[in-house]
């Protein structure tokens, strides 16, 4: 079953976001750069910080990209201590609707 995630990032930047992205994907991520399980991708500005919500396949789905390409990455751009800063809230999604 899908699931949301959502992610607030106190005090991260759209200069430090997009330099994880760049990391990851050698710029944006696009639709054939998405990682497996992804459905969909949205960030942006929140309060103090970023936000990221995504709706995944499934919570392992997420887990195994998180674990072998997200922590490496904030890693290198933001250090260590940032790596494990950040907790995902996972949501059970009952219907999902894709617009026109």
């Amino acid at each position: 079953m899908a699931v949301g995630m959502l992610m607030m990032m106190p005090g991260v930047t759209q200069d430090q976001y997009e330099a994880v992205n760049k990391r990851m994907f050698g710029g944006e991520m696009t639709p054939d750069k998405a990682p497996d399980g992804l459905i969909m991708h949205s960030a942006g500005p929140a309060g103090d910080g970023w936000y990221i919500y995504d709706v995944w396949e499934s919570k392992e789905h997420f887990g195994r990209f998180a674990e072998e390409q997200v922590q490496p990455a904030v890693r290198e751009v933001m250090g260590d201590a940032a790596a494990g800063g950040a907790q995902p809230e996972f949501y059970e999604i009952a219907n999902l609707v894709h617009g026109r």
